[in-house]
């Protein structure tokens, strides 16, 4: 028996040419996600058997042009394929080519060949070849290449068998390089090449054309870098066609006009938005009605569990721990699942169909000027359901800087979870009488939406002109066909989102929730009794009280009382949780906004004898629930996704800044006008 060996496998290839789908398919669920190092962008990695006696991890590297480095993922692949690392280096490259764009993705592909990595090239788009009359010649196209050339059709498997028996005796090629510089060049390169060591000349050029530190050595030459990469891609593309005219026979034209013709309404300046819209419009109410059933059954399956172990269990310590302390927690994780994978989902079929690239194309003019890219819109509309899988949809984007910018801003999207706490405040506060037959709480919901959507924009806009910019890049995008999504993909992408969700992000969750309760059942006056006759403790006698007792006095001046200090401590566990506590501490038996409302309306402050809750502090606490961060899940998925404890806590303090600046503008300003 031969012995067993395991081998590291890169996917290389161009946007839009398959290689999620073959990812998918090679590794099945067998998938984790991570960071690359130094980044915050995902990589995708997975297992696959290749033969009798071969494991593969493959990697799924971000789609790139070139691997001269203009953009982030360019960088990311460059650095993935030059890594000195042996545990990082890769033993195959598989290369993918679209089967009906096969000129440019050869570019990339004799690029990787030149880096003398053992490769295959996977052909995609087969069964769009054969709709559309093209032929390629295999074996010609395997001899110019100097390695094995397979035909693969993700939604069937045609052709895989073949990949992984290409993949697991993979060789260099046997051609010279398709690339070789000469003339001005070899001065800089053969210094460059003294400097990193005994190596392959086309990686001494990538690297030299890719370090600052070294550009003036390459402008000594007369040809700086721009020109050396121009000098690279003439020459390149001439073998390529040269090829081409012999291996491959394709008329685009015919092709292109079906496609055409539809891209003229999907995106037209008009007509297109109107769709997009509508689309956003169905996306939306899908999240918020479409994820109510399920989201209903986890909240009362965790209910019913919930009123079992307190039944089955004996009254006393670990009773209250469990029901009251770790439950909750873990409800707070699965609730969101439906929502998040709902969302994931339309993601899923926007990408697979390929309606996402007219998506970035249509709005990407209006985001510019914001910071953001077309992309930013499903992170912002999505956050009026829920921040939290919204801010895990900015996964979608490429370039890191404006991840980061979404990440930032679309927690001030107005969510559902802010409607109990809007609904209290807007109802004790603003008369349920119209105007000019519009409804005065109506008109404020409406306006704290917009307030939501304006304050996003404007913050990134800001951030966008005090982070330091990076040397932009050209926009470059190739409108992918359209196609039937692949529900091996689709399911694919939900499942390993979610499960990333719920194992990441969920212990996070877990572990603030249970801190939480321990502040809300211990006090100055003792910890928690672990006795058999443990009683609750009362929520203004414990920590959780004093702490919103302790941060009352900063709290005043925005005209808020102990008791709201006390809801604004306890509602980082969530925003609605607000509800609940002010019923406690008024004694209001459920959680039923109409009782709580009625004893907050009896509330007089002792200083004016007048109503407590009036139009200031009403108007305060709605400004600062519409800015503050009082979300862990969210916080706690923002962790997740930005790899960063120290972004996510700037955020929550610069949210709660504005908010705090917010609501005392307000209040100061109301109450003047009302003397």
């Amino acid at each position: 028996m031969s012995p067993k060996r395991a081998l590291r496998v890169a996917l290389v290839g161009r946007p839009n040419t398959g290689k999620s789908s073959l990812f998918n398919r090679l590794t099945g669920l067998n998938q984790k996600v991570g960071n690359y190092p130094g980044v915050t962008m995902e990589k995708h990695l997975g297992l696959a058997k290749i033969g009798s006696n071969t494991l593969a991890e493959v990697i799924d590297l971000p789609g790139v042009y070139s691997l001269h480095p203009s953009s982030d993922d360019e960088r990311v692949v460059l650095d993935a394929l030059t890594t000195a690392s042996e545990a990082e280096r890769s033993d195959v490259v598989v290369g993918l080519a679209d089967g009906t764009n096969l000129k440019t993705c050869l570019f990339v592909f004799t690029q990787v060949l030149d880096l003398g990595f053992p490769a295959v090239l996977a052909v995609t788009m087969v069964d769009e070849m054969e709709r559309r009359g093209a032929q390629l010649d295999l074996p010609a196209l395997e001899a110019a290449l100097g390695v094995r050339v397979v035909p693969v059709n993700s939604r069937t498997g045609m052709g895989f068998d073949a990949l992984r028996e290409a993949i697991a005796s993979a060789k260099p090629s046997k051609q010279a390089p398709f690339f070789q510089p000469a003339g001005a060049h070899l001065p800089w390169l053969q210094k460059k090449q003294e400097c990193i060591g005994a190596g392959l000349t086309y990686r001494a050029w990538l690297d030299g054309l890719s370090d600052p530190d070294f550009a003036a050595e390459v402008r000594e030459s007369g040809r700086g870098p721009e020109r050396a990469r121009a000098d690279e891609a003439i020459q390149r593309y001439r073998w390529v066609n040269q090829w081409l005219k012999k291996v491959y026979h394709y008329d685009p034209v015919r092709d292109r006009r079906a496609a055409a013709r539809f891209d003229r309404f999907v995106v037209h300046p008009l007509w297109g938005s109107v769709l997009l819209f509508s689309v956003l419009f169905v996306l939306f109410q899908a999240l918020f009605y479409g994820s109510s059933v399920p989201m209903d059954a986890i909240d009362g399956g965790i209910a019913q569990l919930s009123a079992w172990l307190n039944a089955a269990l004996p009254a006393g310590f670990f009773n209250h721990f469990l029901t009251s302390g770790l439950l909750p927690g873990i409800a707070g994780v699965l609730i969101f699942l439906p929502q998040i994978a709902l969302l994931f989902l339309f993601i899923a079929l926007l990408e697979e169909s390929g309606y996402m690239a007219r998506v970035v194309f249509i709005m990407d003019r209006f985001m510019r000027p914001f910071g953001l890219s077309g992309k930013s819109v499903v992170p912002l509309v999505s956050g009026t359901a829920c921040a939290i899988p919204a801010v895990m949809s900015s996964r979608n984007m490429e370039s890191a800087r404006e991840r980061w910018l979404a990440i930032a801003v679309t927690p001030l999207m107005t969510c559902s979870a802010r409607l109990p706490v809007y609904a209290l405040i807007i109802g004790l506060v603003v008369p349920n009488t119209p105007w000019i037959g519009i409804s005065l709480q109506g008109l404020t919901l409406f306006g704290l939406y917009a307030l939501g959507f304006v304050a996003a924009l404007t913050g990134s806009a800001l951030l966008n002109r005090w982070v330091p910019q990076q040397k932009s890049a050209p926009f470059l995008m190739e409108m992918p066909p359209y196609r039937m999504p692949i529900g091996r993909n689709v399911f694919t992408a939900v499942w390993t989102r979610s499960k990333s969700f719920v194992v990441e992000a969920g212990k996070i969750i877990v572990s603030i929730s249970v801190v939480l309760w321990f502040l809300a059942n211990s006090g100055p006056k003792g910890l928690p009794n672990f006795s058999a006759e443990y009683e609750p403790m009362p929520i203004e006698e414990s920590y959780l009280g004093s702490i919103g007792r302790g941060i009352q006095p900063v709290l005043a001046p925005l005209g808020y009382d102990w008791k709201i200090s006390v809801a604004i401590a306890s509602s980082f566990v969530a925003r609605e949780v607000f509800v609940g506590t002010m019923a406690t501490l008024y004694s209001v038996d459920g959680d039923d906004i109409a009782p709580v409302r009625e004893r907050m309306a009896e509330e007089i402050n002792p200083s004016t004898g007048e109503p407590y809750f009036n139009l200031a502090v009403g108007v305060s606490l709605l400004l600062f629930y519409a800015f503050a961060l009082q979300c862990m899940s969210t916080l706690a998925v923002v962790v997740r996704e930005t790899r960063s404890w120290r972004f996510a806590l700037i955020q929550f303090a610069a949210y709660a800044g504005v908010a705090y600046l917010a609501a005392w503008s307000a209040f100061r300003f109301i109450s003047y006008l009302s003397i």
